[in-house]
């Protein structure tokens, strides 16, 4: 065998695999980057579930602001509150979440004829990531004329 051929395989011999070094070092930044990637996933979860109370909490307020805008205007449900809110009603739809709704009327007369009323509805809850959330919806209806 010639000397060029042995200094050759010498050379094919040492790059022929990956050392254990190596290979340890490639296991240490994959295992850092699954942390990463399982980390995410919970967060994905959570917020999924935030999520999940917003829009019931918005559908409870949603239903709520227009049951009170179809009603007559001399209805007690809108008198003005004076810008209280009322007392908390409890919702618990299909999750078993309790929410609370309340709302508020505010009577505004622009002229002798015109007059407004503000209705707001409010809706609140706590769940075990985030304490005392709330959505609010607001309305304004005109009174009409013969209403």
């Amino acid at each position: 065998m010639s000397n060029t051929n042995t200094t050759y395989m010498r050379r094919n011999k040492r790059r022929g695999g990956m050392t254990l070094v190596e290979i340890m070092i490639a296991m240490v930044i994959l295992a850092f980057g699954m942390l990463g990637v399982a980390g995410l996933q919970v967060r994905a979860i959570t917020e999924s579930s935030s999520g999940r109370h917003l829009s019931e909490a918005s559908a409870i307020a949603r239903n709520r602001l227009e049951d009170l805008n179809v009603r007559i205007w001399s209805d007690a449900l809108l008198n003005d509150t004076a810008g209280a809110w009322t007392a908390g009603a409890p919702e618990t739809p299909v999750g078993g979440l309790t929410y609370t709704r309340s709302e508020r009327v505010t009577l505004d007369v622009i002229e002798p004829n015109t007059t407004i009323k503000s209705i707001e509805v409010r809706v609140g809850w706590s769940d075990s990531k985030r304490q005392n959330r709330t959505v609010v919806l607001s309305s304004a209806r005109l009174r009409e004329v013969g209403e």
